[in-house]
């Protein structure tokens, strides 16, 4: 249900207008004693009650419609509290209680009599400026201030109504005392000639401001009076110090049409006066620059734009200035031809420098005094690897150093907002910054930054991770050639250009037997040749190693030479000039060199002389014991052969062990001729084209017997097409021989022999392969020896020459020996020839490997 209650203020109201109209009409000679301002707000106040009336009624007419007005809002009143108090009197209670507080708030207020007050509340200094919430409330009579469009009025539209310059402190006044509960008490003045009493003082939270009409005063109007008279004469004198200005100034009206000039701009113009400038309406800028000054006074009271003029006949460069005033625009014009020949100049320096800092590999960066990037060279951006778009943006030094942080390029911090704040006050300090930051990737950058002349801060990186890396290996290497020199067995000494000892080891001070005190003190030459003097046998010899060292000559060549000393030392030395004009210095003690050296050449010779009788006495032996056994073969067979009479079953037992004997004692003799004739170099191949094939078949045939005799088996592993290979058949067929022989003598019953050959790009694979018994590792170093023999499975020993023709002969063919054993396994030596032998050649030039053996290999005996 709507609620009909009267509002107590305007039922007070109606009380009030009703006591005034009972008074009018009890003494309508009391009008004249009515307050101006009572009579103004009566209108407003019968408005508010819903009746209308002119601002001319009559007082009496007054007095008898409040009269008939407090009847008529009695009765209606009581009417309609009676049917709400009887619905909601306890909400009614509670609310009167409330409108009564606010009323009587207001009616204190309105009782100091201003003619406006302001009432800022504490919500209105927190809301946003410009909203509604922040606007003041108003009370009082206000008719003389609103808005005459709209009715409205706030404090905005009020400072509107003032002069600027009393706008200005009306409205300083006011920001203080919301702010910081200032007082204030000041004279205003409109645009329209009313002057007011501001006055501002805080009530609790509240900032009031009482605002009051005193253009009626007397005292007000002479104070003004005086105030005009004051701005004239001030008014004049700044129109004639503006007229003896050394620039041009003017002023215009709301058309924009010049209304007065001074005498600089009639002279920059070529006119007579400046009333002739203003007549003839000479205008010293150009039509875009006015029209560039109208665009930018069209939202601002101010605009200045830098611009070119033809000033008395000259093409000036000036500064131009122009202000919305009262009645127009007011302008001035500075001439700053050197100061903008002076900022080109500083542009093309700044050009220069940047197209030359965009060239060097140094990382540049210039933050402006708002901490902005205003300039980075190209070594910036490779270095960093930030996006140059974003860099176009001016992002501020601390946004660089989050960036640079969130990719993880720059040092790790524990605590990085106190480290980048010490990078901050870089910007208020005289002092530059150097520091080097060891970044997560690896790399050192060393930091440079200090005051830039212009304002703000310069940045340098420079990359010195390379050079760091460089400088630790140079000092290392330094490090490591002084304890490698120091630890030489040689005597080392550097001596410079001037002929002082520069650098030297303990084994020069111990060879020439000087103190380090000496050497420490970068003794000259000649002190160093004199005190050494007594070691050497010839003093040409000191001299001349001293002319070398000072290089009197003028002929830097290396030399070098052998001192034999006095005392028995023989000393080798060394002079070698270096590049920067200094001579390095070698010293070896080569006494006990020499001394090993006389007698190894001693005993060389005994050994070669011992080695030559053996030959020859091997050789001598050799052919002598062929003669005896070529008898006893002879004898043998004639024997065997039942000749001379019949044998009986033990004498050919006999018979038969002196010939197989015999031929093993003959075996055994040919092998050391042919191994004498190899080492003396006489051995020559009769190099034929061999087919291989007939060669592996011979190696079968001759070890078939003694292979079914000892229970082996005996296995072929050769295709047919071999083809031919250029060699000498008889020792090639020797070589299968003796590989047979030693892998007969190695097997055993139930084993296997096999017989192989392979045919390869170059090269021909001859190999015997056997199951036997295997090679020991330990033997495996000597198998090729001569005379290097074990035991066989008849335990038996060879001569151990079998293995050693083999090598002999392969290498003869320009080949080599390889062999693969392993202990109870079993044994495979590979001879790998090639298709086409070099001819008749010693062992000890050919090319290939003397023996190569298989990861485990084994001797042979």
């Amino acid at each position: 249900m709507t609620d009909m209650r009267m509002p107590p203020a305007r039922l007070r109201l109606g009380t009030s207008v009703f006591a005034l109209g009972s008074a009018l009409l009890a003494a309508p000679a009391a009008a004249d004693t009515v307050p101006t301002s009572l009579q103004e707000t009566l209108p407003k106040a019968l408005a508010t009650l819903g009746v209308p009336a002119e601002p001319v009624v009559s007082l009496y007419m007054l007095g008898a419609l409040g009269i008939a007005a407090f009847g008529v809002l009695a009765a209606v009143a009581g009417f309609r509290a009676a049917r709400v108090a009887r619905r909601v009197a306890l909400a009614r209670e509670q609310e009167l209680a409330s409108l009564d507080a606010r009323l009587h708030a207001a009616e204190s207020i309105l009782a100091a009599e201003p003619d406006a007050v302001f009432i800022w509340t504490p919500e209105s200094l927190r809301a946003a400026p410009g909203t509604f919430q922040s606007r003041p409330r108003i009370v009082g009579s206000t008719a003389t201030l609103v808005d005459p469009a709209s009715g409205d009025l706030d404090f905005s539209y009020l400072l509107t109504r003032l002069e600027p310059e009393n706008a200005g402190r009306l409205n300083t006044a006011v920001q203080r005392l919301r702010t910081r509960g200032a007082r204030f008490s000041l004279h205003v003045q409109s645009l329209d000639g009313r002057t007011f009493e501001a006055e501002g003082r805080p009530a609790g939270a509240l900032a009031v401001l009482w605002l009051r009409d005193v253009t009626g005063e007397r005292a007000e109007v002479s104070r003004l009076n005086e105030r005009v008279r004051q701005a004239e004469s001030a008014r004049a004198r700044f129109e004639e110090h503006l007229m003896t200005a050394p620039f041009p100034a003017w002023r215009r009206n709301e058309e924009g049409k010049l209304v007065w000039v001074n005498a600089a701009y009639a002279r920059a113009v070529d006119a007579a006066t400046p009333q002739d400038a203003v007549e003839r309406g000479l205008e010293l800028l150009s039509e875009d620059i006015l029209a560039s000054l109208r665009r930018r006074l069209f939202d601002r009271n101010r605009a200045s734009e830098r611009a070119h003029a033809i000033m008395a006949g000259e093409r000036r460069a000036i500064e131009v200035f122009e202000q919305r005033v009262s009645e127009g625009l007011a302008g001035l014009a500075v001439d700053v031809s050197a100061l903008d020949a002076t900022e080109a100049e500083l542009r093309r320096h700044i050009e220069s420098h940047a197209a030359t800092l965009d060239r060097v590999a140094t990382a540049v960066a210039i933050c402006g005094p708002d901490k902005r990037l205003k300039f980075r060279n190209r070594a910036f951006e490779t270095l960093w690897g930030l996006d140059p778009q974003w860099l176009d943006a001016e992002p501020t030094d601390s946004e660089m150093l989050d960036e640079l942080r969130a990719m993880r390029r720059l040092p790790e911090q524990a605590n990085f907002p106190a480290w980048k704040q010490v990078r901050m006050e870089l910007y208020s300090s005289l002092d530059p910054l150097e520091e080097y930051w060891h970044l997560p990737d690896g790399r050192t950058i060393k930091v440079l930054g200090q005051a830039h002349p212009f304002g703000g801060v310069i940045y340098l990186y420079e990359n010195v991770t390379e050079q760091l890396n460089l400088e630790s290996s140079y000092n290392t290497l330094a490090r490591v050639q002084r304890e490698t020199i120091d630890h030489l067995y040689e005597g080392v000494a550097v001596f410079g250009s001037d002929g002082r000892l520069k650098l030297s080891n303990p084994a020069y001070a111990r060879i020439w037997n000087l103190p380090a005190e000496m050497l420490s003190a970068e003794p000259h030459v000649n002190d160093i040749v004199e005190a050494c003097r007594p070691l050497f046998s010839d003093k040409a010899d000191a001299d001349n190693l001293k002319a070398r060292i000072m290089m009197a000559s003028g002929v830097r060549s290396q030399a070098t030479g052998r001192l034999n000393r006095p005392d028995g030392t023989v000393i080798d030395y060394a002079v070698v000039p270096l590049p920067d004009g200094a001579s390095l210095l070698t010293y070896v003690d080569v006494t006990d060199s020499i001394r090993m050296e006389l007698a190894l050449r001693e005993r060389n010779d005994a050994l070669e002389t011992a080695d030559r009788l053996k030959s020859e006495f091997i050789g001598h032996v050799s052919y002598q014991l062929r003669t005896p056994l070529t008898n006893i073969l002879g004898f043998g067979e004639i024997l065997e052969a039942e000749m001379f009479g019949d044998l009986n079953p033990k004498q050919h037992e006999y018979t038969q062990g002196i010939l197989e004997s015999s031929d093993t004692l003959l075996d055994i003799v040919n092998d050391i001729l042919d191994l004498t004739v190899i080492e003396a170099g006489a051995m020559t191949l009769d190099l034929s084209d061999v087919e291989i094939s007939g060669v592996i078949r011979a190696a079968e045939d001759f070890a078939q017997r003694p292979a079914q005799k000892n229970r082996v088996v005996l296995k072929v592993d050769a295709p047919q097409d071999l083809g031919f290979i250029r060699a000498d058949e008889k020792r090639i067929k020797q070589i299968m021989i003796n590989l047979l022989s030693n892998a007969l003598a190695f097997t055993s019953p139930g084993d296997t022999i096999t017989i192989g050959a392979e045919r390869l790009e170059n090269t021909i694979q001859l190999y015997v392969a056997d199951t036997g018994d295997g090679i020991k590792p330990e033997f495996q170093a000597t198998v090729f020896d001569r005379f290097e023999s074990r035991a066989g499975q008849d335990r038996r020993r060879g001569a151990g020459l079998g293995l050693s023709l083999v090598r002999s002969f392969v290498e003869l063919h320009g080949g080599w020996v390889t062999l693969e054993s392993t202990p109870d396994v079993g044994t495979r030596v590979t001879c790998h020839l090639p298709v086409r032998a070099p001819g008749a050649a010693s062992p000890s030039s050919v090319t290939g490997p003397d023996v190569f053996f298989a990861p485990e290999p084994a001797d042979l005996p």
